[in-house]
């Protein structure tokens, strides 16, 4: 409560500021309002509320090795099934795909799947494919000649996800770019064919360079 308190202080004084041009913030109001993403950490250095020295002890702070972030949204190993009850598992997958997780009883379902659909022609010219996981009933009439996997989003495959899972079964319909093991996108909860199309090549690139590693295997990814 007492944060909140202070953010708030921060993001009025910076109203005032803009405004009047009064006396700036204090150094905790403005690192508070940094912290809490109301300010960007270049507006402060801009109008002189904190230091070179500060914003660059903050943004080591927090940023991460790239190899770190790939290692965390690694999958795990899983079995589950397709439409026709095949077996499908992680070594399924293939080494560039977009995962879709979409719920069939969403009323977003129609409009993401036929994205998916729409796309797939261009995300597979472009050396990658796509892998539609159903969470709950997989409705073969929803599903007819699919040109893309489908599977069940099962336990096991909640499991391999670990951390992800919060994102592939919050978030009714949704989908994240899968390359070389790891989930390494952007979650997407709405979708366009032809921008998905449009972005599978820069995915098959990165996973051709072995996830995107700068020349000394350390590319930064700043966290947010």
């Amino acid at each position: 409560m007492q944060k909140k308190r202070v953010v708030a202080a921060a993001l009025a004084l910076c109203l005032t500021l803009a405004a009047c041009g009064s006396k700036a913030p204090s150094q905790e109001e403005v690192e508070a309002a940094i912290r809490d993403g109301s300010v960007t950490v270049q507006d402060a250095l801009d109008k002189g509320w904190i230091t070179q020295e500060w914003a660059d002890s903050y943004l080591e702070e927090n940023t991460v090795p790239a190899a770190d972030k790939v290692a965390f949204n690694k999958v795990g190993d899983f079995t589950t099934q397709t439409l026709a009850g095949e077996e499908f598992t992680s070594e399924d997958l293939p080494s560039v795909a977009f995962v879709a997780f979409l719920d069939p009883e969403d009323e977003g379902f129609a409009d993401f799947y036929q994205a998916l659909s729409d796309g797939a022609e261009g995300v597979r010219s472009a050396g990658a494919d796509i892998v539609v996981c159903v969470k709950g009933d997989m409705d073969a009439q929803l599903f007819q000649d699919p040109p893309f996997s489908v599977v069940a989003y099962n336990d096991s495959m909640k499991e391999a996800l670990a951390q992800n899972d919060e994102m592939a079964s919050g978030i009714p319909c949704t989908g994240v770019w899968y390359v070389n093991g790891s989930l390494i996108s952007a979650w997407s909860s709405s979708l366009d064919g032809e921008t998905l199309a449009e972005s599978a090549g820069s995915y098959v690139s990165m996973g051709q360079e072995s996830g995107g590693e700068t020349e000394d295997g350390m590319a930064a990814v700043t966290m947010g």
